[in-house]
């Protein structure tokens, strides 16, 4: 088996789709297509444009497979709530894949997974058998988000296959917020399914898993659940329970997503080993029934846990990985892939390292790795597949060697001890006064734990926006127009400081302002809100004092602005350029949701102020670099002026005089034109000045500087020429072309015209910019004298060069 991968992180779904398959393929140097695509994306791409980009791209509709992802990583690049975009092509050679698709998980996720592990055992599924498992974790179908539980899913899978296979797996979502995204099924697309690839038993994955979290306190147990909502601990209401436990310390808004519980299987007070826990994250809470809402539903009556805190440390993470290397000896490590909470990234993990960094010098491009951010993680814990939460699984996918054995020992292989539950029960610590203290610590401890992901948090979004300052920056001095600039900025605004809708407003003659720019917005909305003359208030016009609208303002605050713009919070700020409102920048979020949404700071407006000082210097730069266009050009035809001919003329002479090839300059004439002006008048005039400017284009290059330098005349340099006759035959077909060109005046009259010109050549003629000129001027004088409508080239004798038509 042969693998290869590529990463896009550009919001044009179509550009990202085949840049992403560009780049696998660039690396795979093969001409046969590849047997099976792994494609995920973010919900902020269009899927199906994507999907079918890279299919133009692999030439095969029909294997494409994958779905939502929050985000990607390669053994080069990851990114995250953004516009990301990972592949892997799979060339199976003399190893073989089944995949097996099933719909239905917003029905029942057991009755889902019953019918999958029904079609696991017609295929000849054993245990050993490496099965990988993604499956959407979002069902939106009903308007709510509800998440589909992995475990559901797991014991149906069990339940119709017998027993569970060597399995890890992912439940699949397209941000932090759940948004539903479909997956890849194939030759289409669908929603709430699972898809399993089973592979043949010559290809093995390996696997080790990352919690980095601790145990933070005493055991609690679950004594009332609903699903995977637990309603009552040690007896008390849950919300009530947590609320008395942690006191002060942590509000009840920071539960989802911060919240974590152990569920310990070894022994009670043994020195802690993370193959024992399978950590457990809140998802939200449960205020009507003063409950605390799961993201997976095991946890019920009866189950003992305890609190964890996050370790601020991920250095345990590369032994972890180098062990699982060192351990596959006599097996061909062919492909990694690393399934990694959402929820562990930095600025919401509250670490001072991302962890695919991490996991990319672990790797050291040894074999191709794609990693993706998921909602669920699934790996054999405890002996068993099971839905893990804030947990990291690395796996690497290997193939046995001729004459070798397999001598690799999973972690993940440590099968729990039940019987030692019971025993443990006689050792609980039973000094009421110590397991007080620890309740007390533990608050602490998650109380710091908190205020670290807070800080976090902040901090990482000002790198990401000093990192999106720079970027433009670059981007700036790089030449980018108005609207590009402004284009770019609101894309990557979006994507680094993680909003969720960007816009740009121009003012217009009616003291109104005109949406220009709408990132974030689907097509249709799109296209209404960008026909509206929008009345702005004074307050969005004050640059010291940007608006910032949070869910902590009044409803009622410019509650009509917010309706038109379909954006519920916000931060305005107007670009201003000597003391005139350009245009106003606002961005911001359709939806508070703490930790990936959270609610929009002081912090935040200060960057968006910094990005809108920017736009503003971009502004002037422009105008500067407009000014400084006028005044080097022809009004009327658009040409260079002759002041702008002559300091170009001089910089590229000297480059192509060095270079050792000619150049040529040329001087043109539009013969007789003060009878033109005479007998049609002076528009016509300007009408035929401005025709013969467009044949010129027309005739030479890009590279070539062409100018108007007064009246009928015009001047063309060009560099770099193999040898006059280039030049000579250009001209004759100048010439030619012009006598054959009708100008037609505004009452229907046509008229033709003829040329004169004279060429010098250097370094034959002159090595200065005077010399050339003078020479061409001479040698165009010899051709009005000789009867017009011809070129003269200038030579060393009397007897010119000379052209003239037939």
């Amino acid at each position: 088996m042969f693998v290869t991968v590529g990463y896009s992180d550009n919001p044009d779904s179509v550009v990202a789709g085949r840049h992403a398959a560009q780049i696998a393929l660039s690396k795979a140097n093969r001409e046969e297509r590849c047997d099976l695509v792994l494609l995920f994306c973010t919900a902020r791409h269009n899927q199906r444009l994507l999907r079918n980009a890279v299919a133009e791209v692999v030439g095969n509709k029909s294997c494409i497979y994958g779905g939502g992802a929050v985000g990607v990583i390669t053994n080069e690049y990851f990114g995250y709530a953004g516009d990301q975009v990972g592949i892997a092509l799979f060339w199976f050679e003399d190893s073989k894949c089944t995949i097996l698709t099933e719909e239905g998980l917003q029905e029942s996720e057991r009755k889902t997974g019953v019918r999958l592990g029904e079609r696991l055992a017609q295929i000849g599924t054993t245990q050993v058998s490496p099965v990988v498992l993604f499956y959407d974790a979002i069902d939106r179908s009903k308007g709510d988000l509800r998440l589909l539980m992995a475990t559901w899913l797991l014991d149906g899978l069990e339940n119709g296959l017998g027993f569970l296979p060597d399995l890890i797996g992912a439940g699949m979502q397209g941000d932090h917020l759940g948004s539903e995204t479909q997956q890849y099924f194939g030759n289409r697309m669908s929603v709430h399914s699972a898809i399993a690839l089973t592979f043949s038993d010559d290809i093995q994955m390996n696997s080790v898993i990352m919690h980095g979290c601790h145990p933070a306190s005493p055991y609690y147990t679950v004594t009332k659940a609903d699903g995977p909502v637990i309603l009552e601990i040690n007896g008390k209401p849950a919300l009530q329970f947590m609320d008395e436990l942690l006191g002060s310390a942590i509000s009840q808004e920071y539960y989802p997503f911060f919240l974590l519980l152990g569920i310990n299987q070894g022994e009670r007070w043994s020195e802690y080993d993370e193959n024992n826990y399978a950590s457990r994250l809140c998802l939200g809470i449960d205020k009507e029934r003063n409950g605390i809402v799961m993201f997976e539903p095991d946890m019920v009556e009866g189950t003992e846990f305890r609190l964890m805190y996050r370790s601020l440390d991920l250095d345990y993470m590369k032994p972890k990985i180098n062990a699982l290397f060192e351990q596959i000896d006599g097996q061909e490590a062919l492909f990694a892939m690393y399934i990694d909470c959402a929820g562990r990234c930095a600025g919401y993990g509250g670490v001072d390292m991302e962890d695919a960094i991490l996991i990319q010098e672990a790797v050291d491009n040894r074999i191709p790795l794609l990693g993706i951010y998921t909602g669920v993680e699934i790996a054999s814990i405890g002996g068993r597949p099971r839905g893990l939460d804030w947990t990291g699984v690395f796996c690497i996918f290997t193939k046995k060697k001729a004459g070798k054995g397999n001598s690799v020992k999973h972690e993940n292989k440590h099968v729990w001890n039940r019987k030692n539950i019971g025993i443990r029960q006689n050792r609980e610590i039973p000094l009421d006064a110590v397991v007080k203290l620890c309740e007390q610590n533990a608050a602490k401890i998650l109380s710091l734990d908190a205020q670290s992901i807070s800080i976090r948090h902040e901090l990482e979004q000002k790198r990401r926006g000093f990192g999106l300052l720079s970027e433009l920056s670059v981007y700036l001095q790089q030449g980018a127009g108005d609207d590009d600039i402004f284009l770019h900025v609101t894309q990557r605004i979006n994507s680094a400081l993680n909003m969720q809708r960007t816009v740009v407003l121009f003012p217009n003659d009616k003291s109104l302002f005109v949406p220009h720019i709408l990132q974030g917005y689907p097509e249709e909305l799109k296209e209404k809100i960008t026909e509206l003359q929008i009345k702005i208030d004074a307050s969005f016009l004050e640059p010291e004092s940007p608006v910032l609208v949070t869910a902590a303002d009044d409803d009622t605050k410019l509650s009509d602005f917010r309706e038109i713009l379909k954006l519920e919070y916000f931060i305005s700020t107007p670009i201003v350029v000597k003391n005139e409102v350009v245009a106003i920048l606002i961005t911001g979020r359709m939806t508070e949701a703490v930790p990936f949404l959270s609610r929009l700071s002081l912090s935040d407006v200060e960057t968006v102020q910094a990005i809108s000082t920017l736009l503003a210097s971009a502004w002037v730069y422009r105008r500067w670099n407009d000014a400084d266009k006028l005044a080097q050009t022809d009004g009327l035809t658009g040409l260079l002026n002759r002041g702008a001919l002559e300091l170009q003329t001089i910089k590229a002479l000297k480059n192509c005089l060095s270079s050792g090839k000619i150049c040529t300059f040329i001087i043109i004439d539009l013969d007789h034109f003060k009878q033109v002006n005479d007998t049609y008048g002076h528009l016509e005039g300007d009408a035929a000045l401005k025709a013969l400017a467009q044949a010129l284009r027309q005739t030479f290059r890009a590279t070539d500087i062409v100018a108007r330098i007064g009246g009928d005349e015009f001047a063309v340099f060009c560099t770099f020429c193999d040898n006059v006759e280039q030049i000579t035959r250009r001209v004759s077909r100048l010439i030619e072309n012009w006598n054959h060109t009708p100008l037609v005046t505004t009452t229907g009259a046509e008229f033709y015209s003829s040329l004169s010109i004279g060429i010098s050549v250097a370094p034959h003629n002159g090595t200065t910019y005077t010399e050339l000129f003078q020479s061409a001027d001479n040698a165009l004088y010899c051709s009005k004298q000789r009867g017009r409508n011809q070129f003269t080239v200038s030579g060393s004798d009397e007897a010119m060069s000379k052209f003239s038509p037939t």
